[in-house]
């Protein structure tokens, strides 16, 4: 019996390295090591390679998928210490291997032999790093490095090989070259080393991966690039070509839908699970080119896994995880329907026209119309009542619905026309039976979308107007010019005690990243409020917190967003957002996805673009094309903080090769005009009075360039200040400029008279120009308070006459100093202009307030602030989602909340 079982592993072992190498058409003459790491290949924990002469004894128990992957964990690896050097390859070289990545790491390692201690450096790697792959090779001086410029996606299975020919070193990925370095000389070896898959290990290091090894061969000659493609096609690992990236919504409180766009003609389906492994199906529907499938019994507080597949042999896409904590449907309603409320409940929210958020009802004790508000909406109802016994029976009634507590509330009143005892500005529709409208009526709407409807006089509709002052954060910088403030005037407070919590709550620290990143900031306009985290994005109600909408996009995420720009942009009633080559157009209130627009790319282009800025002007929709892989996305590890100086990483300007305008007149966005002259540095994008302004280099050198993540120097030279017709896209002007080099950063802003350009090297340098003519100003340089923690990055402010760049406060027109007292900043996040103070990260790195006028700085204890900025003044408040997760220098208070002036507690005018 155990001689057929032997026999049996035995033949399956050979059929398998026979399809294997079928399948993928490699060549055997220069084939030196093949393994496949399928289940079937193994005796229990060994797995040879084809020649059976090396073989890995795995140190622990192997683990399979349902698809017979062999799992790594991160604990371990795969290696072997009795090869020698002299019998790998020495002069030419070729790896290659099929491989999933779970998880990024600093010294990652696919398959290699080498040593790496200190200045001695020998042997080869193919590897990955936090975000691409590489392929290294010592030939006895540095390490010589190719670093694939596409990023790997977490989950998903890539062909990568890395080839050295005697003079480059090369990486490949999914068949296309991805990166390439010069070298020359024999492959040095170290005289001993591990011989290595799924790990990187040395006389004292070891990194495991978290992944799968799918197969790993290893070449004695340079393959051919004609080869290694074909080898990837037939592997069958070009990705699925999505006209739009999947994205996920949670629909129910146990339900959610994944929705794509794509070309495929054949059937897909979505394989999702508690783990990696998967293991259920959903078909997926179609709609013209759109398919959708709903993924239903989802467990809560329970992460999944999720990836599309084309049906048979098809192709499929990265994984992607969800989690269900950050669900925030409301409970449905399962009571009985009464079908004559119900009509009335619809007429009364359709009159109103809103539905999300609160609603108060004064006057009615029936607690079906409650039931019924709450089922044809998705607020939160709140019945105030003044007879005891009428709460107790509409408690029971609501409580055997099912409702009570999580769907309705009845609140206690001493007199139904008297106070209302809910904070002020919470409110989004109030229904009155008989109460006529009053100034406390008015105080507890929330101000700009709150609507009262009195049913006593004929379903009259009463809309609270904006606070007074208030502004809007419509941009990255507050507005399309980048000026970090807005024309929010907070009711004149200037100090953290003129303030008072309007609401707390979600989203919390499991929605983001984590502080580090420097994410893009919150928006907010009409009355909203909007916020990013880990690949989703979030839209609650400005005043009270509520969420309106929530959605998960694996394409979203941008981070180091000084070197960059910001990924989305919005006005009162949209929300724009830049995500892969497209801007997905959103209604603000529903989420509802109206139109998505694609970067205007050339006719016949080997270059993917994707989009990289976006602004809204009047009515212009703004973008530029960044080539593919060029925005930063990798969060994970020290070098991901983004806090380094000139040559680090991290500190790479992020650029785009043209510029573009999509008029947002008709229904449909046309694309109004394209601008391709020169590299274009996206950190100064700016707008301000219809004109659209930013820094280009003409250089030939880094035109030439195939990276757009640029550090070289040349991107110094030849430099032009250009000034375009935001609406046409006419040059109106362009102007020759030589600045210190912004080594560290380099932003741009616009304000309807002045431009003003900051490089950030060894210390601070300020440039102004007229805004009409380009004509050069005043300049002037100054110290950075410090070197770190983004004290040598600050963003400047620019208010109405004044521009603030730590520690000194400007006249903008003639670049005096005004203070060298601006409260002191202690941690990462920048300064932000709010009305007539600042915002930062101040004393005890708490939330600070420094009054302009007095100079004196207050502040909220436990409250921290993002490492970039995540604190705006707008809708007439200071909102704070939630951006301070991870942080270790402090207990803080991992919360998003609203801070309101007291003023605006009692003031229910006009603006």
């Amino acid at each position: 019996m155990k001689l057929s079982k032997l026999l049996l592993s035995g033949l399956l072992f050979l059929i398998s390295v026979a399809v294997s190498n079928s399948q993928v058409g490699q060549r055997t003459d220069t084939l030196l090591h093949s393994w496949n790491f399928s289940k079937a290949n193994w005796l229990k924990n060994t797995v040879s390679d084809r020649s059976k002469k090396i073989k890995f004894e795995a140190q622990f128990l192997p683990t399979f998928n349902s698809s017979g992957q062999f799992i790594l964990s991160g604990k371990h690896g795969l290696f072997n210490d009795s090869v020698l050097p002299t019998s790998l390859p020495k002069n030419q070289i070729s790896a290659e291997a099929t491989v999933t990545i779970n998880e990024g790491q600093q010294w990652g390692s696919i398959m290699g032999y080498a040593q790496d201690n200190g200045s001695y450096e020998r042997g080869w790697i193919l590897g990955y790093n936090e975000d691409s792959f590489l392929f290294w090779v010592s030939t006895g001086g540095p390490l010589i490095q190719a670093t694939s410029r596409v990023k790997f996606a977490i989950g998903r299975k890539y062909h990568v090989a890395g080839t050295y020919d005697g003079s480059k070193v090369k990486i490949y990925v999914n068949g296309k070259l991805s990166g390439q370095a010069n070298a020359s000389g024999p492959i040095a070896y170290p005289k001993k080393a591990h011989y290595t898959v799924g790990i990187y290990k040395d006389d004292d290091e070891s990194y495991p991966m978290k992944g799968s090894v799918h197969s790993a061969m290893l070449h004695t000659a340079a393959i051919k690039p004609s080869e290694i493609l074909d080898i990837s096609n037939k592997l069958g690992l070009t990705p699925i070509k999505f006209s739009v990236q999947p994205s996920l919504r949670f629909i129910s409180s146990d339900e959610a839908r994944i929705t794509w766009t794509s070309s495929s003609i054949k059937e897909m389906s979505v394989h999702f699970g508690k783990s990696r492994s998967l293991g259920s199906i959903v078909k997926a529907q179609k709609i013209g080119a759109q398919y959708f499938a709903d993924l239903p019994n989802l467990q809560p507080d329970t992460e999944y896994f999720y990836k599309l597949v084309e049906t048979g042999r098809g192709r499929s896409g990265p994984t992607h995880d969800f989690n269900t904590n950050l669900n925030f449907s409301l409970p449905g309603v399962s009571a009985i329907v009464n079908d004559s409320i119900n009509q009335r409940a619809k007429q009364i929210i359709n009159r109103a026209g809103c539905k999300k958020g609160y609603c108060l009802v004064i006057g009615s004790d029936d607690a079906d119309l409650l039931i019924e508000l709450a089922r044809n909406s998705n607020f939160s109802v709140i019945s105030v009542q003044s007879d005891d016994g009428k709460i107790n029976s509409l408690r029971d009634k609501l409580y055997r619905s099912g409702v009570q507590g999580s769907r309705v509330n009845v609140l206690r009143v001493d007199d139904l026309k008297g106070k209302i005892p809910l904070t002020s500005c919470m409110i989004n529709l109030l229904i009155s039976f008989d109460r006529k409208e009053d100034e406390e009526i008015k105080r507890v709407l929330v101000p700009g979308r709150g609507r009262a409807i009195f049913i006593s006089e004929n379903d009259r509709i009463y809309a609270r107007p904006k606070l007074p002052g208030s502004g809007d954060w419509t941009h990255q910088y507050g507005d399309a010019g980048n000026t970090t403030s807005t024309k929010e005037n907070l009711a004149g407070a200037t100090g953290t005690h003129e303030f008072t919590i309007q609401w707390l709550g979600r989203p919390g620290a499991d929605f983001g990243i984590d502080r580090n990143p420097r994410m893009p900031a919150p928006l907010s306009a009409g009355g909203r409020l909007f916020h990013q985290g880990m690949n989703r994005l979030v839209a609650l109600d400005a005043h009270n917190g509520s969420v309106l909408w929530s959605i998960e996009a694996p394409d979203l995420r941008r981070v180091n967003i000084p070197r960059d720009c910001g990924n989305w942009c919005a006005d009162n009633e949209n929300l724009y957002v830049a995500i892969k080559d497209m801007a997905w157009i959103f209604d603000s209130e529903t989420g509802q996805r109206l139109q998505t627009i694609r970067v205007p790319g050339e006719p016949v282009a080997e270059t993917d673009f994707e989009w990289g800025y976006i602004g809204k002007i009047t009515d212009t929709l703004i973008g530029s094309g960044t080539q593919a892989n060029t925005s930063y996305k990798s969060f994970w590890s020290g070098k991901m903080w983004y806090d380094g100086k000139g040559g680090d990483v991290g500190t790479q300007q992020v650029c785009s090769d043209f510029i573009f305008g999509y008029s947002l007149k008709e229904p449909e966005a046309k694309l109004a005009w394209r601008y391709a002259k020169g590299v274009i540095l996206n950190p100064t994008i700016s707008c301000a009075d219809g004109y659209l302004y930013f820094v280009e280099t003409r250089n030939p050198k880094i035109q030439l360039q195939e990276n757009r993540r640029i550090s070289d120097k040349s991107l110094w030279l030849d430099q032009f200040l250009v000034c375009l017709d935001a609406e046409n896209g006419k040059l109106i002007w362009e102007k020759p400029i030589d600045t210190e080099d912004g080594l560290i950063t380099f932003y741009l802003q616009a304000t309807k008279e002045q431009l003003i350009l900051t490089a950030s090297n060894s210390k601070f340098h300020i440039y102004t120009f007229n805004a009409k003519t380009g004509e050069s100003g005043w300049s002037k340089s100054s110290n950075w308070a410090d070197d770190h923690h983004s004290g040598h990055m600050q963003h400047p402010v620019v208010t109405s006459d004044k521009l603030y760049l730590q520690p000194n406060g400007y006249d903008l027109a003639t670049g005096e100093i005004l203070t060298t007292k601006m409260g002191k900043r202690e941690g990462c996040h920048t300064y932000v202009g709010a009305g007539d103070a600042l915002l930062y990260r101040g004393k005890a790195r708490q939330i600070s307030m420094w009054s302009k006028e007095t100079e004196s700085v207050t502040s909220w204890p436990r409250l921290r602030p993002s490492c970039w900025l995540n604190t705006i003044p707008a809708s007439g408040m200071i909102l704070i989602p939630e951006g301070g997760g991870g942080c270790s220098c402090g207990g803080w208070m991992e919360t998003s909340l609203g801070f309101i002036p007291r003023k605006h507690l009692t003031d229910t005018g006009a603006e």
